[in-house]
Order: C-alpha cells, then sequence, then structure tokens
C-alpha cells in the first residue's frame, strides 16, 4: 500500500497590526508606493503587517 500523500495547502492566515494586534485591518492604497493597509482600532496606516496562521482551535477543528 503507498503512503498517503501530503497536503500542500497553505494553513489559512490572517493579518493583524503590528502596534496593537487587532485584525481589524483594511487595504488602503497601492501605488507607486506601495501596498498600504489601515488598522480601524489605533488608526496605524503603513506597509508593514503581521501574518498569522490560524490554529486548530481557531479554526475549530
Amino acid at each position: 500500500m503507498p503512503p498517503p500523500k501530503k497536503s500542500r495547502r497553505r494553513p489559512k492566515s490572517f493579518l493583524t497590526c503590528p502596534q496593537c494586534g487587532s485584525a481589524d485591518l483594511y487595504y488602503e492604497a497601492a501605488l507607486i508606493t506601495g501596498y498600504k493597509y489601515h488598522c480601524k482600532k489605533c488608526g496605524y496606516i503603513g506597509p508593514f503587517v503581521i501574518e498569522r496562521d490560524l490554529t486548530d482551535e481557531e479554526v475549530g477543528e
């Protein structure tokens, strides 16, 4: 019997604010300056955000 195939799916992830940790971000602009995100909670505006993977508890599996 052949071994089971490994899943190559990427884990689900979400973006968080680097200042307050909130996931309540929205995409603001992407012109010559590059991507910019805006945090609704603390007002952060900038290109740097943190991408977090969902854990099994957060997914509900």
